[in-house]
């Protein structure tokens, strides 16, 4: 039997908080510009059950991906394994990992398991039977692209699972892309879902079903070399041309889903901060921020200034970069914690033997960039990252070598 199901709950908190995302916004929030939301997709494939869920966030703690992916497991027997929180990266949330200025909200975060599990329960009771998934895969060209450079190599592939009836109508479908959550200022005080979470919306009339979106190796990828504004009428403007553009492409072909398998894939950081190196580069920009005027310019240098001023506060780096490779037959999902650059998205999908590979970024938790060496240092992805130079090709080559 095929089964599938998808459900939403609102997550927006209510009041004023501060917003994750942007080290050059201070203040809280002042506003709602558009709904967050959480978004699941239950599969149900010859027996084996798969529940992919999707909120409008910047990131989760792996603590708290435990507790769902425990929740669940508890509640319908699905294997944890085989449950993946991710989020869409947008910069316009409230706070839901450690590590910066401000913590999460105990209270918010029992809301977003409980929001998420009431979302799993009404999907997990109107499962509806399909007959087979079609896909439609391209590039969307023009709004987004690496965010360091014009003239270097991104992923603009958007991919489309429709999941179908025998009469070819869409029961649920699932979308992949590739680009952070960021057309808006960081001044901007209004909570939104960003780009992932309207692009979203504006596929919706196009497929006839609210899809569940999923986030791919993202670390080096964004509009902010093609933005016209970064209002939210820019924000109208990408996520109508991405949406129509994916909503124009032809039917790719039938993919089998049936044979499921999984394997988890560890690869674990443990190293001393090289403190005086970082003093050195912090200084390096701070000269910098003191002559730059455009304002792409200063929030770019905030940023990794703040990136520095981040792992100086640390002694010693433990990281635990646990992920999850699940084969659904002639589909291979890349299950990641951080944000991988595209170039290694790009690696790992042609290394894939799938008829269809696919990176799921920022899911399960969120840990770190992950930068390829020659980056290394450099943009705000290769200074933020809390790799050492080189442990980025480690870790893609274990999972590469995992791969089905």
């Amino acid at each position: 039997m095929l089964e599938a199901a998808h459900a939403k709950r609102i997550i927006t908190p209510q009041g004023s908080v501060p917003i994750q995302g942007h080290a050059m916004r201070k203040s809280p929030s002042t506003g709602v510009h558009d709904e967050l939301e959480v978004h699941v997709l239950l599969l149900n494939l010859e027996g084996t059950e798969l529940c992919f869920i999707n909120a409008d966030l910047a990131g989760i703690d792996f603590a708290f991906g435990n507790r769902v992916k425990t929740a669940v497991r508890e509640a319908y027997g699905i294997d944890e394994e085989l449950t993946v929180f991710s989020t869409t990266h947008t910069h316009s949330g409230p706070v839901t990992t450690t590590g910066g200025d401000h913590k999460p909200d105990p209270e918010y975060m029992d809301m977003l398991l409980e929001r998420t599990m009431e979302a799993v329960q009404e999907a997990y009771t109107h499962r509806k039977p399909f007959d087979h998934v079609t896909y439609r895969q391209d590039e969307v060209i023009g709004f987004y692209g690496n965010r360091n450079g014009r003239d270097l190599p991104g992923d603009q592939t958007v991919t489309i699972l429709e999941f179908r009836d025998a009469e070819e109508h869409v029961v649920e479908a699932f979308v992949n892309m590739a680009c952070h959550s960021t057309v808006n200022s960081p001044l901007e005080l209004n909570l939104s879902a960003d780009l992932l979470g309207n692009v979203r919306r504006e596929l919706t009339p196009y497929l006839g079903v609210e899809p569940v979106m999923s986030n791919g190796a993202a670390g080096d990828m964004s509009n902010r070399l093609y933005r016209h504004n970064n209002d939210f009428a820019e924000l109208k403007r990408v996520t109508v041309g991405i949406a129509a553009r994916a909503a124009g492409f032809l039917d790719t072909g039938r993919l089998d889903l049936t044979g499921v398998r999984h394997r988890t894939v560890s690869y674990t950081v443990d190293y001393d901060t090289d403190k005086s190196g970082l003093e050195e580069k912090k200084a390096e920009l701070e000269a910098k921020l003191e002559t730059a005027v455009e304002f792409d310019d200063r929030k770019w240098l905030l940023s990794e200034i703040a990136g520095c001023e981040r792992k100086l506060k640390v002694d010693h780096v433990h990281i635990c970069l646990d992920s999850t490779i699940i084969r659904l037959g002639e589909l291979e999902l890349v299950v990641i914690p951080c944000e991988l650059a595209s170039a290694f998205g790009k690696q790992i999908k042609s290394a894939s033997n799938a008829k269809v590979c696919l990176i799921w970024g920022y899911s399960n938790g969120h840990s770190t960039y992950v930068v390829e060496a020659k980056g290394f240092n450099g943009g705000h992805d290769g200074i933020s990252t809390q790799l050492k130079r080189g442990q980025a090709e480690e870790y893609v080559g274990k999972l590469i070598q995992a791969l089905y």
